[in-house]
């Protein structure tokens, strides 16, 4: 009897049963089916699978489990199916890959429960599809935990939920100490502001952007641009901060000595230049020369924006010149490609904070421009590796239990001296052919962390 005949015979077993597929499984939302244990065939399917999945329902019941399965997760599909046959009730859930019809690939959390048809073990597996979601978490945590600035996640009432490493480094208090405290912990306050008013504005959407005073663990005030969202999820609000405290000049009267600030462009890491605006003159230091190629003797004032690469060019002129203009924009950042003088093309990052006269006018700004084309390729690499010490993490977890199960159990066996059937001679090649299969797989952890670790050493 074919599997569908087969599953047609035992659906009606099922009806009969009292299960009702009308309101618990048919028009279930979420996709469903029901497979033989034994076989590992597909009794059953919801209209859901079959829209989600792409086969018909009689093309789904030719099917068995390890068919909606990329080969290389059929062990883990044939373990897992094993611990349930050696119960008679179980619940189980995790996360799995799924493959479609038309060959795609999806990751899905799975719900299962064992279930009874005339006597024969089946199981009952819901789905549901977590695809884009891993896809938009993973890149949110990858800008979350490698970004420079600090990150916090807050609640309704401004207490820290979440926030990266950078949060530790720029107030000095341990991830424990963090987690206790709220927003205005941190934040100074003007004289005659409430607390509660600031936020009340800030949930409100009337405080976005700006700069503000922050106090460090060690008592020390910071000053840090933010820029913030409420919330991003409910009852859930972002807060990014950046220290700016050297680099903001703090009033117009303020004179720096000459001599003092060519030193400070000469000796910094960065490309640095102090633009003059009602003058329209900037001086570059030399690191510019030695990042970027120019020489600033021989070429004119705009060297820096005559050589944003083409397709670039009106979007970061067109953000700076939105900055300047904007009375409250304190500081603006903005990444593009540059074209080197030996013609190469770097990706760098442009920092502007703006020094503003009383009527919020921008009269002078300090610039810096960072060659970021190594750190960036450098965080592509370090997720590429994340991603196959992931893979060995699963091999390890997964690939290697059912061999070291059979070969405890049959070491068990030999233990106990009971054989059955089988006889000495037959469960000793069990252990040799287990043992071999172990022996291998282990083989192929070790070549793929070395090849991990010949990648990051190169």
């Amino acid at each position: 009897m074919s599997n569908y005949k087969q599953a047609e015979n035992e659906r009606s077993d099922i009806d009969s049963s009292g299960v009702s597929y009308r309101d618990l499984f048919q028009y279930n939302p979420q996709p469903m089916w029901v497979y033989d244990v034994e076989t590992f065939a597909i009794l059953d399917v919801n209209e859901a699978a079959v829209r989600h999945y792409g086969y018909s329902k009689a093309e789904f019941l030719q099917l068995t489990i390890k068919d909606i399965r990329p080969c290389y997760d059929i062990p883990v599909v044939e373990a897992a199916v094993e611990a349930v046959r050696q119960h008679d009730k179980l619940y189980t859930t995790g996360i799995y890959r799924h493959k479609k019809k038309d060959g795609s690939i999806i990751y899905v959390t799975l719900q299962s429960n064992i279930i009874y048809i005339n006597g024969r073990k089946a199981e009952l597996v819901l789905s549901t599809d977590i695809t884009e979601k891993r896809k938009t978490d993973e890149k949110f945590r990858a800008i979350f935990e490698h970004t420079r600035d600090a990150i916090i996640i807050s609640n309704d009432d401004g207490h820290c939920l979440d926030f990266n490493d950078a949060t530790v480094a720029l107030f000095g208090y341990t991830k424990e100490e963090l987690s206790r405290m709220s927003l205005f912990d941190f934040i100074v306050l003007r004289e005659g502001q409430d607390s509660n008013d600031v936020w009340r504005r800030f949930l409100n959407g009337e405080i976005l952007e700006g700069t503000t005073q922050v106090r460090h663990k060690a008592g020390n005030i910071i000053i840090a641009s933010f820029n913030a969202q409420p919330d991003i999820l409910p009852g859930m609000h972002l807060c990014i901060l950046a220290d700016v405290t050297e680099s903001v000049l703090k009033s117009s009267d303020l004179t720096l000595s000459n001599e003092r600030y060519k030193l400070i462009l000469n000796a910094a890491n960065e490309a640095i230049y102090d633009w003059d605006i009602l003058q329209n003159k900037v001086e570059w230091g030399t690191g510019f020369k030695d990042i970027f190629g120019y020489d600033l003797q021989v070429h004119a004032n705009r060297i820096w924006s005559e050589n944003i690469y083409e397709e670039d060019k009106l979007r970061v002129l067109d953000e700076i010149i939105t900055a300047k203009a904007d009375p409250g924009c304190a500081m603006t950042v903005t990444e593009c490609r540059y074209i080197k003088f030996d013609g190469s093309v770097a990706l760098v990052e442009h920092r502007i904070i703006f020094l503003r006269n009383e009527s919020g006018v921008a009269i002078r700004a300090v610039g810096s421009v960072r060659d970021i084309t190594d750190y960036k390729q450098n965080l592509h690499r370090i997720q590429l590796q994340n991603e196959q010490l992931k893979d060995i993490a699963w091999i390890q977890s997964h690939v290697v239990r059912a061999p070291l199960a059979r070969l405890m159990g049959l070491v068990e066996l030999l233990k106990m001296g009971e054989y059955g059937e089988l006889g000495k001679d037959v469960v000793l090649n069990l252990v040799h052919d287990s043992a071999a299969e172990l022996d291998k797989v282990i083989k192929d952890i070790v070549s793929k962390a070395d090849k991990v670790q010949i990648r990051h050493e190169d």
